[in-house]
Parts: C-alpha cells; sequence; structure tokens
C-alpha cells in the first residue's frame, strides 16, 4: 500500500480551512487516511477540521488491530463530531464552525470509509472510476430522489449547501462502507474544492491511465487551479 496527499489554499481563498492526515503501519499494510474540509468563517473552519482530524486519528493505532472496525470507525467520527460542537459552544470566537469528514481506515485486507458532508471517496481500477460514498447534500439528495441529473445536480446553485457536518449538533449521522481492496485498485478521497472544478473521467485518466500515480494528486491540484481553484483543495490518494 502507498499514499499520496496534497492540500492548498486554492486561488480565491486567503486561508485553508482543509486538513488531511496520513498514517500507516511500518509494514504498509494497515492505516487510517483522512480528509476534512472546515467552514466557519476566520479561522474557525480551520480549527474544526484540524480538530477533527486530530481527534478521529487519535482513536487509531495502526499497529494495533480494531476488533470491530466499523465500529470504530464510528465511534471515532461521534467523538470528533463531539469534540468539535464542544470547542464551538465554549469559544464565542467558534460559534458555529463545523467540518465535513470522509475518512477510511484499513486492517487485515479490510477497508471501512466514513463520511459526513460533502467529502468524497472514490474507487478507481480496470473498471473505471466509482463514488463509494454519498454527498450529505441538498443536492445529494436531489440527485438520490431522481430530482436532477447528474449534469444538472453539477451546475445547480445550491450544489454547496450541506445537509450534515461534523460539530454542527451534539449528534450526528454517519454513512460507513465496507471495502476489501484488490491490487492494482485505488481509494481517492477529497474535498468539493476537488470535485467542483475537475471531472471525474479526468480524475480517472490522472489516477489510473496515465501510470504516474505519484503525480496525481500535484496534477489535479492544478487542474483545479487553472479553472480558477474557487475553493481549498485537498487529494489523498491510496494505492493498493
Amino acid at each position: 500500500m502507498k499514499a499520496w496527499g496534497m492540500s492548498h489554499v486554492g486561488m480565491a481563498r486567503k486561508l485553508n480551512e482543509d486538513s488531511f492526515l496520513i498514517c500507516m503501519s511500518a509494514d504498509r499494510q494497515g492505516g487510517y487516511f483522512i480528509v476534512c474540509d472546515g467552514m466557519g468563517g476566520a479561522k474557525a473552519g480551520d480549527v474544526a477540521s484540524r480538530l477533527a482530524t486530530d481527534t478521529f486519528a487519535s482513536h487509531f493505532d495502526p499497529a494495533v488491530p480494531c476488533p470491530r472496525l466499523e465500529e470504530c470507525v464510528k465511534s471515532a467520527m461521534q467523538n470528533a463530531n463531539a469534540r468539535v460542537w464542544e470547542m464551538s459552544h465554549s469559544d464565542p470566537m467558534l460559534d458555529g464552525m463545523g467540518t465535513t469528514m470522509v475518512c477510511m481506515v484499513m486492517q487485515d485486507g479490510e477497508a471501512v470509509i466514513g463520511n459526513v458532508g460533502d467529502s468524497r471517496a472514490y474507487l478507481i481500477d480496470d473498471e473505471g472510476i466509482r463514488q463509494i460514498t454519498r454527498d450529505h447534500s441538498l443536492v445529494g439528495e436531489m440527485l438520490t430522489r431522481g430530482e436532477l441529473t447528474p449534469y444538472e445536480a453539477q451546475h445547480h446553485p445550491s450544489r454547496n449547501v450541506i445537509t450534515r457536518a461534523i460539530g454542527v449538533d451534539r449528534e450526528i449521522r454517519c454513512d460507513t462502507f465496507a471495502l476489501r481492496p484488490k491490487a492494482g485498485q485505488y481509494v481517492l478521497l477529497c474535498s468539493d474544492g476537488l470535485t467542483g472544478e475537475v471531472s471525474e473521467p479526468e480524475m480517472y485518466y490522472e489516477v489510473y491511465q496515465s501510470d504516474v500515480p505519484e503525480k496525481a494528486c500535484q496534477t489535479l491540484v492544478d487542474i483545479a487551479n487553472a479553472r480558477g481553484g474557487h475553493d481549498n483543495i485537498t487529494v489523498v490518494l491510496v494505492s493498493f
């Protein structure tokens, strides 16, 4: 297993409110990977994303297996939510802060992916690119109900309105997805700063067809910035 990651402020923002973390065991058979996209104005989004990332990470040691992996991932996300919520209510300057989260924990050949918000996970292999996670957003819900086409969703004026976020409410509902990655597959985690500018076929090409996956994160960020870089951009790519 190999992994690469990159985060960029983009071309329109002054502060990068995204956070990411890559941690693998010494034998590269296990680990955890996190992308968070903070929100809340001033520095609150930055605080929320970093706090959520650190809190989630504190629940895992890549060298120590978790007996019930999916429950461990859900518990870590719940605790991250509680920590951000508590801090937002203890400091008026941080009131209302929150963050999306998409994460993957890998151990013993099994992966569990979790998400809250509209940061995404994709599975990429010789069959193409498939979104694993479901967007917790107004447009994502409309798409699920069949009220919008994928093209309409991509260009909808409310596409950035999310319906779930870490730290906004005392309790949070998080989604989890079990996966057994195979050799030759990739999992890509990203914030909406990437998906808002770069299409899925372009992601697929840079990761799978370009034959230089180690350069894919940089290339994808460069493409997003060349198209305006309207948001912070974060990409984590894991190769199996």
